[in-house]
């Protein structure tokens, strides 16, 4: 018999030697010690940059699982913190892939666990969705008094667009109703700033509407004249 094997990362055969003083050596039959491949947790995809509050297409699966015992079981996990760092388990989340990750509001990073019998736990390399920052239509300016059938003075970017894709598209409102009701789209102003209000003869309000791609579109506060 012989005693402390070394780990092995090799399939193996081994077989005693059989001797008895100056009598013919025999050996005896072969044992195998097969050895699995090492585990490898596969990969996932994909990378994405979505909406504040949106969700994420589902994840699929780039790669599947190799080595161990050829059987896995799956985990999903997800992480506010970082890439390494601060993971817990989805609860039900338990196929090669993850359809319903939900809304978010916050950079998120999703990662899958691979088990595969006795022969452990992999980690496949996280994927982090960046979750842009809510739009915010910015201001304008200014609120004004001027004489019957006058015109106000231009409307001007008092504070610029925020958050959303970074690209924005713009269309200026008025409503002769109040501050937050009644309002229609003015045909040619889609600039940042509006210049040609023309002359008024009733209290009239402008706001200005920005759009930022997939993201939304959101309203300025109005200013009355």
């Amino acid at each position: 018999t012989t005693q402390g094997y070394n780990n092995l990362v090799n399939t193996t055969k081994y077989r005693a030697v059989v001797k008895d003083g100056t009598c013919t050596q025999l050996n005896s039959t072969d044992v195998t010690i097969t050895v699995r491949a090492n585990l490898n947790a596969g990969s996932i995809a994909s990378i994405q940059t979505i909406c504040n509050n949106t969700s994420p297409a589902a994840f699929t699966n780039s790669s599947s699982p190799t080595g161990g015992t050829g059987s896995y079981n799956y985990q999903w996990q997800k992480s506010t913190t970082s890439a390494v760092a601060g993971f817990s388990n989805i609860s039900g989340a338990n196929s090669s892939t993850y359809n319903e990750p939900g809304n978010l509001t916050v950079n998120t990073w999703y990662r899958r666990r691979v088990t595969s019998g006795s022969c452990g736990s992999k980690n496949s390399t996280a994927v982090k969705i960046t979750v842009r920052a809510d739009l915010n239509a910015g201001s304008i300016a200014s609120g004004q008094t001027i004489c019957y059938n006058t015109s106000p003075t231009a409307f001007t970017n008092s504070s610029a667009p925020t958050g959303g894709t970074g690209s924005y598209n713009y269309q200026w409102q008025k409503s002769t109703t109040s501050a937050v009701a009644g309002f229609s789209n003015i045909s040619g102003a889609n600039s940042s700033t509006y210049n040609e209000p023309g002359n008024l003869t009733v209290n009239t309000w402008y706001r200005r509407t920005v759009t930022s791609g997939s993201c939304g579109s959101k309203n300025s506060t109005a200013v009355q004249v």
